[in-house]
């Protein structure tokens, strides 16, 4: 199943997959932007922290936490 997060946008909701998160910017303490695999950047009007605190949570309640491989 994929693992959607409801983000509060500038206009409404985008809902992101957790596993195509790579970064998280801030320059603003109300607003940051969610940067995703393949060079897409979504503007959120979340503070970073509350958006960071929401990918952990669902990553965590998924299990697509990252884990070392074993040969």
């Amino acid at each position: 199943m994929i693992n959607l997060v409801a983000i509060k946008a500038l206009a409404g909701f985008n809902y992101v997959r957790v596993d195509q998160v790579i970064a998280i910017g801030a320059t603003d303490p109300t607003k940051c932007n969610v940067y995703m695999a393949g060079g897409v950047s979504i503007p959120c009007a979340e503070p970073a922290k509350d958006v960071i605190a929401k990918l952990e949570a669902a990553s965590k309640s998924a299990g697509t936490e990252t884990k070392t491989e074993s040969n």
